[in-house]
Parts: C-alpha cells; sequence; structure tokens
C-alpha cells in the first residue's frame, strides 16, 4: 500500500482529519507532533552543537556563551516549567565550569559574574512557562467542552443504518477553528424508509453554527414523522425562515441542501433537491438522479402543500447512492483543475470499489495525492444499497 493511501486509510472517517500540513512552520503551528518534539529540543541541541564547535574553533566561544546565557528562554518558548528549570540547572553548571569560574573547561569563558544574570533569566522563565501552561491547560479543558458539544450537534454515524453501509467524510474549512462549520448532514432510519439530508449553510465561520444546528434538529424529529419528503422540505424551509426573523435585509441567510429517501424494501429512490448538488447513483458508471431544484432554503415561497418537485427512480441491489457539498467538487489542485468525483466514482466502479468505506479511504487518497486545496467545507456520504441475497 502507498504511502498516500495508508495516510489516508489511516484518517478518522468523519470529523477532526485534516492533511498534514507542508511547510514545517504549519506543522508547528498546527500542532504536528514531530514538529513540536523538535521545537522543544532544539535548545538542547543548539547547545550540544556550539559547545563542542567552540572547543575546535575559537571564534565560535561568544555564539556557545550566547546559547548557554539564553538556554532557559529558549527551552521556556515551547517546554514547561519542569524543563525550563532543568536548562537553567545545566546552564549554571557549564558556567559554574568555565574557564574563569572553576576553570574546569576551557569553553565557555565565564566568570562567576555571569552567574546572576543566569539564575535571574531562568527563574522568570520558568515563572513564565508555569504560568503559561495553566492558560494552555485552561483554554484545553474551554476546547474539550466546545468540542463535546459540537459533536453533539453531528454526531459520528455509524457504519450501518437500516440495513445499508454508509461512510462520511466531514470536514471542515482549513483554518476553521471548529468541528462543525456550515455544513450539515444526518440519516436517519424511519418508517419511510431510510431518510438523509445533506447541506451548505451560507459561509463557513463559527457564525453558521446555529443554524446548522437548528436544520438538523429539525431533520431529526420531523423526518420520524413527516409521512412524504415535500413536507419534510417545508419544515426545513420553515426553520430557516424563523432564524432570519430577526435578521435585517442584509443579514438574511440561506440554506442548500438535499434531502432523499429509500424506500424500506430498498429499490426506490426519491430526492428533492433545494438549491444543492445533485445526489449520484453509482452502478456501472455514476449518474445524476435528481430533479429540477427549488430554491435554497429561506428563499423558496411555498408551504406545507408547497410545490417541491420529488424525483424517484428505481434502485439496484449494490447501488452507492452519493451525496456531496461544493466544498469537495470545487477543491482545485495547483493546475486549477477541479476535484473529478464523477470520474474518478467512475474509475472505482470499474475496478470493484463499491463498499463505501473503502470508496471513502480512496477518494481521500486521491484528494491528499492529487495536491487539492478548499478555502470551504466538504462533506460526502456514501449509502450502498444492500446485495441481493442468493435463493
Amino acid at each position: 500500500m502507498s504511502r498516500t493511501i495508508r495516510a489516508a486509510s489511516e484518517m478518522q472517517g468523519h470529523l477532526r482529519s485534516y492533511t498534514l500540513p507542508e511547510s514545517p512552520w504549519d506543522r508547528i503551528a498546527v500542532g504536528h507532533p514531530g514538529s513540536i518534539l523538535l521545537l522543544r529540543l532544539l535548545p538542547l541541541i543548539l547547545v550540544a552543537i556550539t559547545l563542542p564547535i567552540a572547543f575546535i574553533s575559537p571564534v565560535m566561544t561568544t555564539y556557545a556563551n550566547y546559547a548557554l546565557v539564553l538556554l532557559p528562554a529558549f527551552t521556556a518558548f515551547a517546554n514547561g516549567p519542569i524543563a525550563t528549570g532543568a536548562a537553567t540547572l545545566v546552564a549554571i553548571a557549564l558556567i559554574s565550569a568555565g574557564e574563569f569560574a572553576l576553570g574546569w573547561l576551557p569553553h565557555p569563558q565565564s566568570a562567576w559574574s555571569d552567574m546572576s544574570a543566569v539564575i535571574v533569566i531562568g527563574v522568570l522563565c520558568t515563572g513564565l512557562a508555569w504560568f503559561r501552561n495553566r492558560i494552555i491547560s485552561r483554554l484545553l479543558d474551554m476546547t474539550l467542552v466546545a468540542e463535546t458539544a459540537q459533536l453533539a450537534i453531528m454526531p459520528e454515524l455509524p457504519g450501518r443504518i437500516g440495513g445499508m453501509k454508509v461512510a462520511t467524510i466531514y470536514r471542515t474549512a482549513e483554518g476553521s477553528p471548529s468541528l462543525i462549520g456550515g455544513d450539515f448532514f444526518d440519516i436517519q432510519d424511519t418508517d419511510f424508509g431510510l431518510r438523509a439530508v445533506i447541506g451548505d449553510v451560507q459561509g463557513h465561520d463559527l457564525s453558521t453554527v446555529s443554524l446548522t444546528e437548528g436544520l438538523l434538529g429539525t431533520f431529526r424529529e420531523r423526518a420520524l414523522d413527516d409521512p412524504d419528503l415535500v413536507t419534510l422540505v417545508a419544515h426545513l424551509e420553515r426553520r430557516v425562515r424563523l432564524d432570519n426573523r430577526d435578521r435585517d435585509e442584509w443579514g438574511q441567510t440561506f440554506a442548500t441542501a438535499a434531502v432523499l429517501e429509500v424506500s424500506p424494501a430498498h429499490n426506490r429512490l426519491r430526492t428533492v433537491l433545494c438549491g444543492h448538488a445533485t445526489p449520484l447513483v453509482v452502478r456501472s458508471f455514476a449518474y445524476s438522479v435528481g430533479g429540477k431544484p427549488l430554491p435554497p432554503l429561506g428563499l423558496a415561497d411555498f408551504g406545507i402543500q408547497g410545490p417541491a418537485q420529488v424525483r424517484e427512480i428505481e434502485l439496484a441491489p449494490g447501488d452507492l447512492i452519493v451525496l456531496y457539498t461544493d466544498g469537495l467538487v470545487e477543491a482545485r489542485n495547483a493546475a486549477g483543475q477541479q476535484f473529478p468525483l464523477v470520474e474518478l466514482l467512475n474509475a472505482h466502479a470499474a475496478a470493484g470499489i463499491r463498499d463505501p468505506s473503502k470508496l471513502r479511504a480512496r477518494l481521500l487518497s486521491d484528494f491528499l495525492s492529487g495536491g487539492y486545496s478548499r478555502d470551504d467545507d466538504l462533506t460526502l456520504i456514501a449509502i450502498q444499497i444492500p446485495e441481493a441475497t442468493a435463493p
């Protein structure tokens, strides 16, 4: 298995699955473990390199002295109070052994008069490291609470719902501090069959979370009771209008959505589109199954008995249903090419890849190896109709 495919397969299927940053500074900024470890060890590496060189080349003596005196400050940059205190003791020991102190080492050329400055710097840096750790600990606690609340809004779906295999990909916009963005989706097993929704609220920052939560709550409640998709979509429309009720003309928001229903017998698919990308059915090849879309939620003027257009098609055993948001297909590589979802689905179908989890791993691998980048939320759902059983 190639490195790219293996990395993609090891990524989580749902939330917090981000590609490895390309530059070293980006890796440090996002807390990549290998980069942070290197940053923490860098002060000791610096001293370990400069001191031996100072024995060989006296020209390096001054630089070695600077590295030694500033060792506590360098250590406190990315370490806690214990490591910073230990670095201070190391600096004191080496200064004490210097040429003009105890005289055990010809380098560093340090004297007892240097000791007070190093002790003051070390104590201050140790205190700052302790204070910073307290702040970081508090921020981590707050982040954990926020992420727990967000995961309660959009929990990870099981791998099988209503007898059908399911796999999902959900990514907030790159650089987003939240787990939940403008995209939303959910799947419910109901008396009317399996019902799913996927959508995209205008924007992709924290301001979209409120409407995202409202739409998901409405879908989860009404999907169990509404007898048809027209009524269900009308309730989603009403939810967006309620959210817009206290907004001025320029603050109005909207959301695109695709709502679908797989019959209990797994042989019929019904879809309603509200300004959203058309779902795909993958059999021997991928083809669109949506009808004429309605305006996005919040912009339509229809009620419970509105003119929603329901597209209905027959399903076959083993069919794959793929829903996605524009963040996936609008991602571009260095050549400016968009992510070729349909072409890749056709290629993977021809290769016999029909399991949703395997398809998800392949698409993630395609995205990473193709060098595609995006500035929007990204969501994909793959649902497989059960294979026919032998008589």
